[in-house]
């Protein structure tokens, strides 16, 4: 007879996906989004953090109870980059029925189907998924916050409890598909044409202060990257304020690498800059 590695798994639900995201990336928050079942759960029993997004959605990586034995009180190892997935799909797909949404935990062959589902999803996370303009793709785009603006770089305190007024997810269109190769591409040679996602989307998603949030309505921005970009000097050369700043060194994950900012490579040279436009390279 074989034995679950997870005997139950207790349900986490929060009803706003904001103050959710924002308890799971500073567990110091203020804010107590969770409810949860009657039943008893110990310290190292599992959670399954389900948030009320449209669709409602459930984080890819399990949650722990800590020594003090409340569900709500569960944490997460590596909080930042969380991924979720669309619950009512995986319910479906694993044929839960509607136990996932009615009751509070999960026993037995059912616990341990889901936990074994979001493991292999905890590494399918695609950059797609952070395009679009539901609720779900918002959180998704939250959960990947590093605690600074992505417009001016200020730091912004999660623990404060005015922190849910004061970040906002710029979500986007989702990003449309490469144009298909002709038909006389040799094999081969149109993948080495299609462009990276960062070159490609018109508009990027990203989590900002305030302030950057009014300076765009104020400044009529028609996208995050005009007024991304406009943040940055302007090219000596062609006087294009199109230029990205120069990071060094080779990233684990060069597609998240926003396009106001140009990979230079592991040979670190004197130069700050490079144009978008015109290519030229410069330093202030």
């Amino acid at each position: 007879m074989s034995q679950t590695i997870h005997h139950h798994l207790h349900i986490l639900e929060a009803a706003d996906w904001k103050d959710a995201a924002i308890t799971l990336l500073a567990p110091g928050s203020p804010y107590q989004p969770w409810r949860h079942g009657p039943g008893e759960a110990r310290a190292g029993d599992r959670v399954a953090l389900v948030l009320g997004t449209d669709p409602p959605s459930v984080v890819r990586q399990l949650a722990v109870v800590g020594d003090d034995g409340r569900p709500s009180g569960a944490t997460v190892d590596t909080p930042r980059g969380l991924g979720l997935v669309d619950l009512t799909t995986l319910a479906m797909m694993l044929d839960l029925g509607q136990g996932v949404f009615t009751g509070w935990r999960l026993d037995g062959d059912a616990a341990e189907q889901l936990v074994r589902a979001l493991n292999d999803c905890r590494s399918s996370g695609a950059q797609y998924d952070l395009f679009g303009h539901s609720s779900m793709v918002a959180a998704r785009n939250l959960l990947r916050f590093s605690g600074n603006c992505a417009g001016c770089g200020v730091r912004v305190d999660l623990t404060e409890p005015d922190a849910r007024d004061q970040i906002f997810v710029h979500t986007v269109d989702p990003c449309p598909s490469a144009e298909p190769p002709s038909l006389s591409t040799p094999t081969g040679e149109s993948y080495r044409r299609v462009p990276s996602l960062s070159d490609a989307a018109p508009d990027w998603p990203a989590v900002v202060c305030r302030r950057c949030h009014e300076r765009m309505g104020e400044g009529e921005y028609r996208t995050f990257l005009d007024f991304r970009f406009d943040q940055n000097p302007h090219c000596p050369q062609c006087g294009n304020r199109r230029s990205r700043g120069i990071m060094y060194g080779l990233p684990a994950e060069p597609w998240s690498i926003p396009p106001w900012v140009d990979i230079g490579g592991c040979c670190i040279e004197d130069v700050q800059w490079s144009c978008d436009v015109c290519h030229h390279r410069f330093s202030l």
